[in-house]
């Protein structure tokens, strides 16, 4: 099962993290990894190389892990483009969980300040 939670602070998205792997196929043959892989990659690459934002990134394959966060003292005007891009992601895999109920969950924790 892969689980997935969206951390948001102040009504912005500050992170997203990924936790193990579907079980819906063979490593190589999973096409859910294989489309949530690419959504979170699409985004982080967005993040980095189009808005231009510092962000954490951590990764570890083997065992399915992945974390994106926005760092603190992000301007406004780039928080609010970033925004754009991780509720786009985050739609896209809610997407994905409802097709594949069995195999990803997404849970929103919010309400930090």
């Amino acid at each position: 099962m892969t689980i997935i939670n969206i951390l948001e602070k102040n009504n912005n998205i500050i992170s997203i993290e990924c936790k193990g792997h579907s079980g819906f196929a063979r490593s190589g043959k999973d096409i859910v990894c294989s489309a949530v892989s690419s959504i979170l990659g699409a985004c982080l690459l967005g993040l980095k190389e189009v808005v231009k934002i510092n962000v954490e990134h951590k990764q570890n394959d083997k065992i399915g892990y992945f974390l994106v966060k926005i760092q603190d003292g992000v301007s406004e005007q780039l928080m609010e483009k970033a925004q754009i891009l991780l509720q786009t992601t985050i739609l896209s895999l809610i997407e994905i969980s409802q097709d594949y109920k069995d195999f990803v969950t997404v849970n929103k924790i919010g309400g930090l300040k």
